[in-house]
């Protein structure tokens, strides 16, 4: 039926309309919000790690310009000829304030840092290292003038970067024709301070990286994710010029952001843990996902309830109702559900017993307005019939054939008798037979007719309605045996069967046809009908309405010829 599943699919296709786009237009929402936080935080990472890689670079600038002031200092400038002018007092007090300004150049700088001066003509070093004989380490052109990383050694006990000026600048390429070189240099211990400082104030893990060297990290910070991100560097190195990119780190996703110091040469980068960022976004996703999976459980649900509860009724009642109109009226509702259905369901069936009692006693009422007819028919005399008797006895009787008058009047007399008396409609096989007996003495003194009857004794008293096999033998003897040219044969027979009994008359006559014989198997199964007539449609309602189900009269080709009508009677019959 097309409108079986309406209500039901209506109800979850509105779960779904409704619930969907919400999910997908949140969905959208959702992912467009973390990309713009994720963004802002790129931005934000950017700005900050630009503004301490420029305090950074502003601290070794001012540590840059000390050598060059100091160079040019007339005290400094002096160094070269230390040894050759004055005594040795005047020697010591010119290098006692050559010490002094280096010292004063020194602590003026916030940043942890060491300057020294080196004289390649006197070959003299003064230095503010805490050591007896400084060294002024090898150089080469391209250490001049820029900060190079520097291992600690003997001099310096942590790692360092440092810058060296040379005067003349003509001597970069050739150092032992300058007069003098002034190393500035700061330790990493700084770098790490400020690292800690900018760890404190943000969440993520910075540190300077070079390629090929030991990173400077913070103090804070996790090293085995520092070094897991060193490897990670190894095949995918940070961006030169400043950038991000994702990175996996112990299972968990971070924003790795770096910016390169142009001063130092090293790359300032920084990771940052954005589940631990966008984890307020991501709770927030996994609370609506929550109520969105809630509520299409809720909407299964009820849909089942509504499917169980009103889908399964409203089809069980269609269902009923189809069978109703199929002509099927014992149908009925056996399930009664426990809500506003059950009312339907019990007024329902109410009024299918009601209409199947009605349709019963109206049958009835036809059934007995049929036998009224019969009764009618009894009551009247067949003229042909009699006249033809009354024409055989005076025939008779004027051939002087006193025994087939006798014989005529006699049958003529009981078969009357019978069919005339309409006060019982109930018989007996014993008292029908009796009837077809006459009936058939009767046509056997105006045909030639021969007839068998061969019905078991224990079926005799077998109660049966009037009037039941003398119609199937007028039939025989009507339709089947008149026409023929030659002698007739009917034979009744009874016999038991395996669930009850069957009575059959059979003939040799003319037949019917197979599309013939279809149509009149047809005719006395179908409704009663005002243009029905009242023979073989009547034997076979009567017997269905005295014995019940499985009863009934058939109709088949008979092995004599002609046609064979059986009667059967289950054993459970009333």
């Amino acid at each position: 039926m097309p409108f079986r599943m309406r209500i039901f699919n209506k109800i979850v296709i509105l779960v779904f309309v409704l619930l969907i786009p919400v999910m997908i237009l949140y969905g959208y929402s959702n992912h467009t919000s973390v990309q713009v936080i994720q963004n802002e935080i790129e931005d934000s990472n950017m700005r900050q790690l630009n503004f301490f890689l420029s305090q950074v670079e502003n601290s070794a600038k001012q540590l840059a310009l000390h050598s060059v002031t100091l160079i040019n200092e007339s005290g400094i400038r002096e160094m070269p000829q230390l040894d050759q002018n004055g005594s040795f007092v005047s020697v010591l007090k010119a290098k006692k304030l050559i010490e002094e300004k280096l010292s004063l150049y020194s602590t003026s700088s916030a940043w942890q840092n060491n300057i020294s001066v080196f004289s390649p003509v006197s070959n003299t070093s003064l230095s503010t290292y805490p050591v007896i004989d400084y060294k002024m380490p090898q150089l080469q052109e391209n250490m001049i003038t820029r900060w190079t990383f520097q291992k600690k050694d003997s001099s310096a006990k942590d790692d360092r970067f440092s810058w060296y000026t040379v005067d003349p600048p003509s001597a970069r390429s050739d150092l032992a024709a300058a007069n003098l070189i002034v190393e500035t240099s700061y330790s990493t211990e700084n770098l790490k301070n400020m690292l800690d400082e900018l760890m404190s104030t943000r969440k993520g893990n910075p540190f300077f990286y070079k390629e090929g060297y030991e990173p400077i990290v913070n103090r804070k910070g996790n090293p085995e994710h520092v070094a897991e991100l060193i490897r990670y560097f190894a095949s995918h190195s940070p961006g030169g010029a400043g950038g991000h990119m994702q990175v996996a780190i112990a299972g968990k996703p971070y924003l790795v952001s770096s910016v390169l110091s142009k001063e130092l040469g090293w790359t300032l980068v920084d990771f940052v843990p954005l589940d631990e960022v966008l984890s307020p976004m991501y709770k927030s996703g996994y609370l609506f996902y929550t109520v969105i999976s809630i509520l299409f459980i809720l909407g299964t649900a009820i849909s089942f309830v509504i499917y169980r509860n009103v889908q399964m009724p409203i089809r069980e009642l269609i269902n009923n109702v189809q069978k109703l109109k199929r002509g099927d009226y014992s149908a009925r509702l056996s399930k009664l559900p426990k809500n506003e259905f059950h009312f339907l369901f019990t007024r329902f069936n109410e009024m299918a017993a009601e209409i199947q009692d009605l349709i019963e006693k109206v049958y009835a009422e036809k059934l007995r307005s049929r036998e009224a007819t019969l009764k009618q028919l009894q009551s009247q005399i067949n003229p042909h019939f009699f006249y033809n008797c009354l024409f055989f006895i005076v025939s008779m009787s004027r051939l002087g054939e006193n025994k087939a008058v006798e014989a005529m009047a006699t049958n003529l007399g009981d078969y009357y008798r019978y069919t005339t008396r309409v006060e019982n409609q109930a018989s007996t096989l014993r008292e029908e037979l009796g009837l077809v007996r006459n009936y058939l003495t009767i046509q056997q003194l105006r045909q030639q007719i021969h007839y068998t009857i061969a019905i078991p004794e224990e079926m005799l008293d077998l109660p049966i309605p009037r009037l039941l096999l003398q119609p199937l033998v007028e039939n025989a003897i009507i339709h089947g045996l008149e026409p023929l040219d030659e002698d007739g044969m009917i034979a009744i027979e009874g016999e038991p069967s395996g669930n009850g009994f069957r009575i059959t008359v059979e003939d040799s006559g003319v037949g019917l046809a197979e599309g013939r014989l279809q149509e009149l198997r047809g005719k006395i199964c179908e409704p009663l009908t005002e243009e029905m007539g009242c023979g073989l449609w009547n034997v076979h309602q009567r017997v269905v309405h005295m014995f019940g189900e499985g009863s009934g009269l058939e109709l088949r080709h008979s092995a004599l010829g002609g046609m064979k009508a059986v009667i059967s009677v289950p054993l459970n019959s009333p």
